[in-house]
């Protein structure tokens, strides 16, 4: 089988962000399904010392897998579109804008899309409550980071001075979130196609760090079971989301929905995990779309 449309096609993981590990589990799935597909697929691991090998190899289309900074805020789509190479996903713009949480939420308020109410932290040793409402418990998480670094769910006064030095040891820039209490949800979107939500369901509080890699222990319920009306609401909730934020191609929307039914955009993830066992990959097999298929999808928003 050999796939000459898409020329040659290059592999782009690993990177430099703090998801590095998780991206070269991503890229190597994705390398060896294209293979297996009669690409004809190269593959990098990035890192800032060898990013000029990208003109060498001169692909003719590439396939980000890199997760977090330099993959997900638009750092690479800008240096590939200098190089006028086309990719999979997110243009630079858009993916700046999702990457950083307080850029993204104030355009989801703006469009009237449900997203909890946040605060930029510009003087830590200040808890905001009686002032902004905030009341405990409540969310502490960087603008920029993706897979659930550093995010904390705060109680009292001293889970909030350990969020906030867990913080700093990430970045400057940190966020106070409202906490929205229920179920969490995630919905993958594949070329303007809703798949069935997924319902994530970890051992602690929230679907962090350790549940999301590590853990054992958390259920991945899909479908979702949610009822009819509910799964259309968010599926066109999740769309609307990522035509606001002016995402392309394939992406994942988390949202929670609250005790009364309601959903709550939570972030967007426009380069989302391609292992075996990640969220897309698994949406995308109950509506019979294997790996390999999901993987020439993907390829094929870079068309």
């Amino acid at each position: 089988m050999n796939n000459n449309r898409y020329g040659k096609v290059l592999v782009l993981m690993g990177g430099w962000s703090n998801e590095r590990e998780i991206s070269l589990v991503s890229g190597k799935y994705v390398f060896e399904s294209l293979i297996a597909s009669g690409i004809n697929a190269f593959k990098l691991d990035l890192s800032r010392s060898n990013i000029n090998e990208i003109k060498d190899i001169n692909p003719d289309r590439v396939f980000i897998v890199l997760h977090g900074k330099g993959g997900e805020d638009g750092e690479i789509q800008n240096y590939l579109d200098e190089l006028s190479i086309p990719y999979t996903g997110s243009n630079s713009i858009s993916s700046k804008i999702c990457m950083n949480k307080r850029t993204s939420k104030d355009i989801l308020l703006k469009s009237n899309i449900p997203t909890p109410r946040y605060l930029k932290i510009t003087d830590e040793k200040k808890i905001f409550l009686e002032k902004n409402k905030f009341e405990y418990p409540f969310v502490i998480k960087p603008s920029s980071e993706g897979s659930s670094i550093g995010v904390h769910i705060v109680e009292n006064h001293e889970s909030y001075i350990e969020a906030i030095k867990d913080n700093k040891k990430i970045s400057d820039d940190f966020i106070i979130e409202e906490y929205i209490k229920g179920s969490e949800y995630t919905v993958g979107i594949l070329d303007n196609e809703a798949l069935p939500s997924i319902k994530l369901v970890p051992p602690g509080k929230f679907y962090d760090y350790e549940a999301k890699y590590n853990s054992e222990k958390t259920e991945y319920i899909c479908p979702s079971g949610l009822p009819k009306k509910i799964e259309e609401n968010i599926s066109n909730l999740s769309f609307k989301t990522f035509e606001a934020l002016g995402c392309k191609g394939w992406g994942r929307v988390d949202l929670i929905i609250d005790e009364k039914n309601n959903p709550w955009v939570i972030e967007v993830n426009t380069i989302p995990g391609m292992t075996k066992h990640s969220l897309i990959p698994m949406a995308a097999e109950k509506i019979n779309i294997s790996f390999n298929e999901l993987v020439l999808k993907i390829l094929d928003t870079s068309m």
